[in-house]
């Protein structure tokens, strides 16, 4: 399933779109910038607040594109997204753009090996942003930079099947070669990916999202019946020639989806199938520490929920050879500091809840609980985010199972919490919420079946533990 629209993607889009002559594409064009002129502002991180309102200026514009202001960040992540928005400042002639300063950072973002070790998307942006700032300063790109571009594109036209990541070669590439079949390809594939609301979507993480279904409702038995057989081979028949699993289809493997991937296969016949190229794998992204990153990246390090599935997941499908030691430690470790951490969803409690399925309770559980505890609002719901004046569905399900693998659970905080559930329910079945889930980070994104898995697994563990089948590991 799709995610919900937002104003990052739609806004670079319609950006992209306005280096292109065509009927075709200013409609599509039109259709953005009408979403965009009613679109919500994230409001989660002051930077991502400034981003979204300077994004949306700049793709309705109608006269010159306002000033690049207020987005400046000098490292990790919020860095990174300043270095897009630079970019996209470039090519669209904002005010106070700086190309000499845009491939300056780039450079060193490239490091001394291209950025190799980066992530294959971030990698080929930065060579697209280099590029640009070469185009703009009227200096060719650095050889072989189309050919990367073409390696890098797949086959439906898009790169990396993300459209912020396709927007942006497109911006770059009708400014820089604009007959080119390359270019072409990247315009269709944006053109055939608009919904029918006039939007686009960052990332169909279909990998991802079955994982956490099948965590979510294996054992009720029409789940069961109806789906876990299919969603069990489809998992297994994804799985990437390295041994590991990637969120979607179109992207490399990744640790956190290859450890939830293993939970959602174990204990079935498929695990069986996949053990010994899981094991492959786990074995060769392990660090020297013992513990694992997220992605096979230079800027990555190890977080608590990343770790937690991987050490989970080696644990509950049966990989052998691996030493789970470190990770256990490491974790015990991070857990008697304060709560864990949640380094891929909003919620505190996403860390909490992922990794009390690893590890048994003890004295490392306490803070977590008490903090968890001192967060419940009188409705019986918890925040997306601290202080945030309203209930979260998902922070909600995160919490009641984090609490619930206590071995004292608090029995008053967890029945208000179902009651929260049960009454937010829609009559569809499933919750409604804000964006929870980071990508690309520090901006959020909602997917409505994440929001479900999330929140259903609580119900599932909490109101029917007896038909939990003896293999499962949630």
């Amino acid at each position: 399933m799709p995610s919900q629209p937002r104003v990052l993607e739609n806004a670079v889009v319609a950006c992209s779109l306005t280096q292109v002559q065509g009927e075709r594409a200013g409609r599509a064009r039109a259709r953005a910038v009408a979403w965009l002129r009613d679109a919500a502002v994230q409001d989660h991180d002051p930077f991502v607040a400034a981003a979204d309102r300077w994004l949306v200026e700049a793709a309705t514009a109608d006269g010159p594109v306002p000033a690049f202001t207020g987005l400046s960040a000098t490292a990790g992540p919020h860095a990174r997204r300043a270095l897009y928005l630079h970019a996209l400042a470039c090519a669209q002639g904002a005010q106070d753009a700086d190309a000499r300063q845009l491939l300056d950072q780039v450079t060193t973002a490239l490091g001394v090996d291209r950025g190799v070790r980066l992530k294959p998307w971030q990698r080929i942006m930065l060579l697209a942003f280099e590029a640009l700032a070469r185009h703009v300063l009227g200096q060719p790109a650095p050889p072989g930079t189309l050919e990367d571009f073409q390696r890098a594109q797949s086959a439906d036209g898009s790169f990396y099947g993300m459209p912020l990541v396709t927007a942006m070669l497109h911006l770059v590439l009708a400014r820089t070669d604009p007959g080119h079949p390359a270019t072409r390809r990247c315009r269709e594939s944006l053109l055939a990916d608009q919904h029918p609301d006039g939007t686009w979507r960052f990332l169909v993480s279909e990998i991802w999202d079955t994982g956490l279904m099948v965590r979510a409702l294996r054992g009720h038995p029409g789940f069961d019946a109806g789906a876990l057989p299919s969603a069990l081979a489809f998992l297994a028949s994804v799985q990437k020639e390295d041994g590991g699993w990637a969120c979607a289809a179109a992207l490399d493997s990744d640790n956190d989806t290859t450890g939830n991937t293993l939970l959602a296969l174990a204990g079935t016949e498929w695990a069986d199938k996949v053990r010994h190229a899981a094991a492959g794998y786990a074995l060769r992204c392990q660090t020297d520490a013992g513990l694992w990153t997220t992605w096979h990246s230079s800027d990555d390090a190890p977080v608590p929920d990343v770790v937690a599935h991987m050490a989970a997941g080696a644990q509950a499908a049966a990989l052998p050879g691996i030493d789970l030691t470190p990770a256990h430690r490491w974790l015990t470790d991070q857990g008697k500091s304060g709560p864990w951490a949640s380094d891929w969803y909003i919620p505190p409690a996403y860390g909490a809840a992922e990794i009390s399925t690893l590890l048994p309770p003890g004295p490392h559980t306490r803070a977590t609980i008490d903090t968890l505890l001192a967060a419940q609002r009188p409705d019986g719901g918890w925040p997306r985010i601290p202080d945030e004046p309203y209930s979260s569905p998902t922070a909600t399900g995160l919490a009641i199972t984090a609490l619930t693998h206590h071995p004292d659970p608090p029995r008053q905080a967890v029945e208000q919490a179902l009651r929260f559930l049960i009454d937010t329910q829609t009559d569809q079945g499933t919750w409604n919420d804000l964006p929870v889930m980071y990508g690309p980070r520090p901006f959020l994104t909602a997917t409505t079946t994440q929001i479900h898995a999330l929140t259903a697994r609580a119900l599932r563990q909490t109101l029917a533990p007896a038909q939990q089948p003896s293999g499962a590991h949630r």
